[in-house]
């Protein structure tokens, strides 16, 4: 009889955690019809933003898409990028300056080049839009997850690479059961602060204007804009409650799962006793529907057509290479070089002088801003990152304040702290400080359970695991947060020195606010000139201090 009964339970092939998967696949069905319909639109320059409560609705269903859109094209170029910076030598050395260049170009740098592109792609639809404004939220997001994911690639231990090869495993292989896993813990703390780097410049990225006109996209960005434009408080309220309750749902739904899969991928030998856990978790995992696909689309069946090696991989040290290659980059170089000097021509000489001075200026800023970051995040993020429980409770807090736009708050900010020429430094402060902790955290939550277990049993005092264990596992981690959170604070000089409130323009006197003078303006050479002398002045900073530190640390504090 038992048995019957037991049968007839393993022969049900639909279960309630189904019914949950189905209705959320046709809800995104419907969602993403919803967008087909927003997409195809005629074009219109200045979309007509009700303030109404209900009306933000729709607006974050809008806001949340394209933040989702940004986040799986960052994704897809992290994965790209930082396998070709980590196994090619002559790779490295183009793409990782390059990305130093481009984490400190401001959301702003790339605004004409986006909008120009779209709108000649799209000139009658509102396509073209919707996808400029993707990209710059994809400009907000995709830095940081790069820098991590080519960091963790340099740190993998190499009797792993070396026992990977001993089994016959293609590079394909490796970079799926290896490499990746091996980088997944600081991936998705780090993809959680790029959704937050994306949702810090919604405002901008679904409300600007470029040399004179007007572009604004239904979404909360643009309701805030608008709100504070015309001084309706409420409105402002109302824009804050519905990206607060965004943010719980995508915590909820989709955060808290990805972080308690990947817990899986932790490099150890001994499991712990508390591990993370999400209800939405374990619907994915019990339902029939998502087994059948996963079969469909197991990694048996898709490395079995993708067998080959990898591209990007190290090539052997030539002296004809080199010769190639610097050549090559020479020649590039030369063209680029001439056709910037032939844009820029009619700046003058004074104001390169300002842009020059305002770069010292801001400079300033971004550096005492990290500081302060590091300072109260690095003791803080390796207590949340050691404690699950503690990390399970503060995990929701954090992510809000993280993902939180913070220049939807900046004009209250200001009414308070009105000199901006020192207050932009809490208000950098305010978007910085998150792109350390969320790494400090990925670090402290990587330590292996053994030598938890080992200095226990050594039983050493808190102090003494805090400077031999913790913060040294830690400290490559840090390195690139702050890294990272140097090239937000430039992207965020922006919106830190310069803003409108109450019908007034109130500026800093720094790059950043420059920037935003030349595109409402619409003055490209000026424009132009400011972005490329702020990128040369990170990447400097960068080659100078932050790599030979970060790949001194790496050596010495790595787990291999």
């Amino acid at each position: 009889m038992n048995r019957t009964v037991e049968m007839k339970r393993k022969a049900i092939p639909f279960s309630l955690y189904d019914v949950a998967v189905l209705s959320f696949l046709i809800l995104l069905a419907y969602g993403v019809g919803l967008l087909g319909k927003n997409w195809t639109g005629p074009l219109v320059y200045k979309a007509n933003i009700s303030l109404a409560p209900t009306a933000l609705i729709g607006y974050t269903f809008l806001s949340m898409s394209r933040g989702f859109i940004a986040y799986g094209l960052s994704l897809f170029f992290t994965f790209v990028y930082g396998y070709a910076a980590a196994h090619n030598k002559y790779a490295e050395r183009v793409l990782i300056p390059l990305l130093d260049v481009f984490q400190s170009i401001p959301v702003l740098g790339f605004l004409p080049g986006l909008i120009l592109g779209m709108m000649a792609l799209f000139p009658h639809s509102v396509t073209g839009l919707e996808l400029a404004s993707i990209l710059m939220i994809f400009t907000g997001q995709v830095w940081n997850m790069t820098f991590s994911f080519y960091q963790s690639l340099r740190s993998v231990p190499q009797e792993l690479i070396e026992a990977s090869k001993i089994y016959g495993m293609s590079r394909w292989k490796i970079f799926w059961k290896v490499e990746v896993p091996f980088a997944m813990p600081g991936l998705v703390w780090n993809s959680m602060m790029s959704m937050a780097g994306g949702w810090f410049f919604l405002s901008v990225c679904e409300s600007f204007t470029l040399g004179g006109q007007g572009y604004r996209l239904a979404g909360i960005g643009s309701y805030m804009a608008v709100a504070v434009e015309k001084g309706y408080v409420p409105g402002e309220l109302y824009a804050i409650l519905a990206m607060i309750l965004m943010i719980l749902a995508i915590d909820v739904f989709f955060w808290r799962p990805i972080v308690a899969w990947a817990d899986k991928f932790k490099f150890e030998e001994s499991t712990s006793k508390d591990e993370p856990t999400s209800f939405v978790l374990d619907i994915l995992r019990n339902s029939h529907v998502l087994r059948f696909f996963r079969t469909l689309f197991s990694p048996k069946r898709i490395s079995k057509r993708y067998a080959r090696p990898l591209p990007f991989e190290n090539e052997q040290q030539s002296t004809v290479g080199n010769v190639l290659f610097y050549t090559l980059m020479g020649v590039i170089s030369s063209v680029i070089l001439w056709q910037f000097f032939l844009f820029v021509g009619n700046v003058s000489f004074g104001e390169l002088k300002a842009i020059l001075f305002g770069d010292a200026l801001t400079a300033l800023r971004v550096y005492a801003s990290v500081a302060i970051s590091v300072a109260w995040t690095l003791p803080i993020g390796i207590l949340i990152g050691k404690n699950l429980s503690l990390s399970k409770k503060i995990q929701p807090v954090v992510q809000i304040l993280a993902s939180f736009p913070a220049p939807m708050i900046y004009p209250w900010f200001v009414a308070i702290f009105p000199r901006l020429n020192y207050s932009s430094v809490l208000l950098m402060l305010l978007g910085t400080q998150w792109y350390v902790l969320f790494n400090v955290i990925a670090g402290a939550s990587s330590v292996p359970n053994q030598l938890k277990e080992a200095v226990k049993i050594l039983n050493l005092s808190k102090f003494k695991i805090w400077t031999t264990l913790y913060i040294p596992v830690v400290l490559p981690y840090l390195i690139t947060g702050m890294i990272t959170a140097a090239g937000g604070a430039w992207n965020a000089s922006i919106v830190t020195e310069y803003m409108s409130f109450n019908h007034r323009i109130i500026e800093a006197t720094g790059i950043g606010s420059m920037i935003d003078n030349a595109t409402t303006s619409g003055n490209m050479p000026l424009l132009v000139l400011s972005v490329v002398i702020m990128s040369l002045s990170v990447v400097a900073i960068n080659r100078l201090m932050w790599r030979p530190l970060q790949k001194r640390i790496t050596e010495k504090f790595s787990l291999n």
